[in-house]
């Protein structure tokens, strides 16, 4: 299949292929929800990802809301509870990369980036070993299916109001 990659199915993204699959993984799961809305957009969200990251193939993860790249493995999971250190007020800034706002933390041995100005909060964990920088594809894939629903301070910039603030948004 030649062209434009196609796009991940929901949580059985799978290696083909002449290369040995890699095992599949096991991630914990994004929180489970009762609402359909997050439910919806993280399908919308999910079915504009690459089947292929860059250079990282696809893997099996066995995990719902949940896509995953490579050896070692970006996991992609959507409808994540708000990052903790995400707070009126918060030092830690937030980057633009590939139209998106990412909130970075650390968990283990990987960095973790949350998107915080869409209608869901989309966490793409990155392993310190892997090579690969995937925020400028999954934010520009993230963009197109969901539009930005809060503003991120910009230096240089008037200040948005309060209210239109991600770190003021609902959790």
């Amino acid at each position: 299949m030649g062209g434009k990659p196609e796009s991940a199915p929901a949580s059985s993204a799978s290696s083909s292929g002449g290369a040995a699959a890699l095992p599949p993984i096991t991630t914990a799961p994004a929180p489970p929800s009762a609402n359909a809305t997050v439910e919806a957009t993280c399908a919308q969200v999910i079915s504009g990802l690459p089947l292929q990251l860059g250079p990282l193939p696809p893997r099996t993860i066995q995990t719902e809301r949940a896509v995953a790249w490579g050896d070692p493995p970006i996991i992609l999971r959507c409808g994540v509870n708000r990052p903790a250190d995400l707070t009126p007020g918060s030092t830690t800034p937030a980057v633009l990369v590939g139209d998106v706002y990412w909130f970075r933390t650390s968990r283990g041995d990987a960095d973790v980036f949350t998107s915080i100005d869409r209608a869901v909060y989309v966490e793409v964990s990155v392993p310190r070993k892997q090579s690969y920088m995937p925020l400028p594809t999954l934010g520009t894939a993230i963009a197109a299916k969901l539009p930005a629903m809060c503003a991120v301070p910009e230096e240089g910039k008037p200040q948005p109001p309060d209210d239109k603030l991600c770190t003021h948004r609902p959790s």
